[in-house]
């Protein structure tokens, strides 16, 4: 085994998640009693005699599979029972079955319309999830302005989701100018409160120097409170800090079940690390058997520089079988996403006429897509119908150096 930096980590640590992306669910009026004891042939005769409160109640009920067996429909029929009769939340929650329901249900335009309603009768989490549409252009066009505008009314009603939200947009500068000192008071509130992304971010702010001085064994205290309350983010960022000895003793060993912990919770950048550690014997026995797992793993949860690395040990065969044509399918697929070292190895197959029918056009094509990012006039001036085509060496993921924390 060796040791040593893996590349992944240069790019991929402690970066500031934005908050939930998921919707801010309405809790209140929650059922009081736990699960168990709540009488559901009650609750049902109160919601059938027009009670709103408990229309609410039976709904939230049928969609937790709170002490009656888990019903979407059952959920939205009663949530919009309590919403047509002016109940608190109830807009809100349906808004989030709209959003996040399954197949038949999900529907983002009835999401928006419904966090709409909930939103301009005063529900902080509706307006927070209204924002949150608009500035992800989802059900509506997308508008950072109105995006904004909406998650500072849920903020000043107190929802602490929106409060981490703000925090995100001032330290990224989405959608509102970069002030990192707001970013940081808003973080810092929202992390008191014990906000999940928050408590994250804050970690992360800590590291990068986010408004204050870069402060990795801080840092590690929050990330600590983040794996403590079952983040994956966290789990991997404090990861990478025991993995580089940051803020405190290196320990490979809790490194690597800290990878395995956020891996478990599909954390794609996680997968990607664990598949890099088992093909390069970082910290474990190389095992290119399990490297190709994990960087499947997480090429299905959106990786891309998993791909090019995949698709490396399949078109040479290294410690697998060679699979040319899946080679070719995981380049393309990062090529197709702009991705310029999927482009020019690409370039190189369609050129040498390697795993695809040669191509010297396809080619050229995508050597020049791959040109705005780096250097190609070799490739390209190699290329002529009439001249043979050189054979280029194969060019691996180079990610930026990592900015040292100090």
């Amino acid at each position: 085994m060796r040791g040593g930096f893996f590349p992944f980590l240069a790019f991929a640590a402690c970066s500031i998640i934005s908050a939930p992306s998921s919707s801010a669910q309405s809790l209140v009026p929650a059922p009081s009693q736990r699960p168990e004891h709540i009488n559901i042939e009650r609750l049902t005769k109160q919601a059938n005699d027009g009670n709103i409160d408990a229309q609410f109640q039976l709904g939230l009920a049928y969609e937790l599979g709170r002490g009656v067996e888990k019903s979407i429909g059952y959920a939205m029929a009663w949530y919009q029972k309590a919403a047509d009769r002016g109940g608190p939340g109830a807009e809100n929650n349906l808004g989030h079955l709209y959003e996040t329901g399954p197949e038949g249900v999900k529907n983002l335009r009835e999401a928006v319309k419904w966090y709409t309603r909930g939103a301009l009768y005063g529900n902080p989490e509706a307006q927070y999830n209204l924002g949150r549409l608009y500035l992800q252009g989802q059900g509506v066009p997308q508008d950072k302005t109105e995006g904004f505008r909406w998650i500072r009314k849920s903020e000043e009603a107190g929802c602490v989701t929106a409060m981490a939200g703000l925090g995100w947009m001032y330290a990224t500068g989405f959608g509102v100018p970069k002030d990192e000192r707001e970013a940081l008071r808003l973080t810092q509130k929202a992390a008191k409160k014990g906000e999940l992304s928050a408590t994250v971010n804050l970690g992360a702010f800590y590291v990068l120097g986010i408004g204050l001085p870069q402060n990795p064994q801080e840092a590690r205290k929050w990330f600590q409170k983040g794996v403590e309350a079952g983040s994956a983010e966290a789990e991997f960022d404090l990861a990478v800090l025991y993995q580089t000895g940051k803020g405190g003793d290196k320990n490979p060993q809790e490194a690597l079940r800290l990878f395995q912990l956020a891996a478990a919770q599909r954390l794609a950048k996680a997968e990607a690390v664990l598949g890099e550690m088992f093909e390069l014997g970082a910290g474990v026995q190389a095992d290119s058997t399990e490297a190709v797992k994990w960087y499947r793993l997480s090429i299905q949860d959106g990786h891309v520089d998993s791909a090019i690395r995949l698709a490396s040990i399949l078109f040479y065969g290294k410690g697998v079988p060679q699979n040319l044509t899946e080679a070719v399918r995981l380049w393309t697929w990062a090529a197709e996403k702009g991705n310029p070292l999927a482009q020019f190895n690409l370039a190189q197959r369609y050129a040498e006429g390697a795993g695809v029918p040669r191509d010297l056009n396809k080619a050229r094509e995508l050597f020049t897509l791959a040109g705005e990012k780096m250097d190609v006039s070799k490739q390209l001036d190699a290329l002529s119908p009439q001249d043979h085509v050189t054979e280029a060496l194969e060019v691996q993921p180079e990610p930026e150096p990592a900015q040292e924390v100090q």
